[in-house]
């Protein structure tokens, strides 16, 4: 996805400027949409620059407007791994 199609869909959508920050990344890291990113809130927050809490507000909030879809994985002792984020 090139920079001027990234601006037009972020300028489309009604979020505060720190969703449209995480879905920037996040697009990123997954070379655009339909994508997929492996990471825990903790780790996306410190790459960033915000806290664990606004990173998980943001993904519900992107996840709400149909952006992205989390996926929660645990491993076989019940153990809670890092969300499977999958964009739309």
């Amino acid at each position: 996805m090139n920079d001027l199609t990234r601006y037009r869909l972020l300028a489309e959508a009604s979020l505060p400027p720190a969703a449209k920050l995480l879905y920037s990344y996040l697009l990123d890291l997954a070379g655009g949409r339909n994508g997929t990113v492996w990471l825990s809130s903790r780790r996306l927050a410190a790459e960033v620059g915000l806290s664990t809490s606004a990173i998980r507000r943001n993904l519900h909030r992107l996840e709400q407007s149909g952006l992205i879809h989390r996926t929660s994985r645990y491993s076989e002792e019940g153990i809670r791994l890092t969300n499977k984020i999958t964009l739309l």
